[in-house]
């Protein structure tokens, strides 16, 4: 004898029924059921009327319910992509990150040589801002000095001049022997030069008074 099932599990078990998902043994008790409770016939037809209704929507209307979907889809990527760029540029715009100053706003001075060969000169650069950095870089034979300052793009903050500690920079390599061709001072890109020393260029020598400070920058 199969189980009896009450009104709430028969209705439960109707969408699955329908589909034809339920047991054999279900499927009777659901049917011994539906027998003797005219409720429960009546949900089982309009379940049955709305799956029908739902399966044979018209080719049409499935159509235009995917292009409604595509078309959301879309949308939705347009506008998080414009909020993307909105806060990029507004970043980009408002943010603070570094620069490099660029040579026009650079003044190299007190350039000398010293009698082991160690170029020395000072470096006063105009900023808004402040300077985050002060690098130098190169290859066997350059010597690249560069300043970058902290600010926004539009920075509004009032000039400064900032005066760099002074430099000393060896014209040979300790490692290799070989001699640097030139040190430079580069602002926004390699076009944006300032020529500090190149080989061969007529540089002061140093004072006596130059050469011990030196002499007390190494420690001796």
């Amino acid at each position: 004898m199969e189980p009896r099932l009450n009104c709430e599990i028969v209705q439960d078990l109707l969408p699955n029924y329908i589909e034809g998902l339920t047991g054999e043994s279900t499927n009777k008790s659901i049917q011994a059921h539906l027998a003797d409770c005219e409720n429960c016939r009546k949900a089982l037809e309009q379940m049955t009327r709305d799956t029908q209704g739902i399966k044979g929507a018209p080719p049409k209307q499935i159509n235009f319910m995917k292009k409604i979907k595509r078309r959301q889809w879309l949308i939705a990527s347009v506008s998080v992509a414009i909020v993307a760029v909105l806060l990029i540029g507004a970043y980009y715009l408002f943010g603070t990150r570094d620069f490099p100053v660029p040579a026009s706003d650079v003044k190299v001075s007190d350039v000398y040589r010293t009698n082991d060969g160690t170029v020395h000169f000072r470096v006063t650069a105009h900023v808004k801002g402040f300077v985050s950095r002060v690098s130098t870089h190169g290859n066997k034979h350059t010597e690249i000095y560069r300043i970058y300052e902290h600010r926004q793009l539009f920075s509004m903050e009032k000039e400064s001049v900032v005066a760099l500690p002074e430099n000393w920079l060896s014209t040979k390599n300790a490692n290799t022997n070989l001699e640097k061709t030139g040190i430079y001072f580069e602002g926004i890109d390699k076009n944006d030069r300032i020529v500090i020393w190149e080989k061969d260029m007529t540089v002061p020598p140093a004072t006596a008074e130059q050469e011990e400070a030196y002499r007390k920058y190494l420690g001796k």
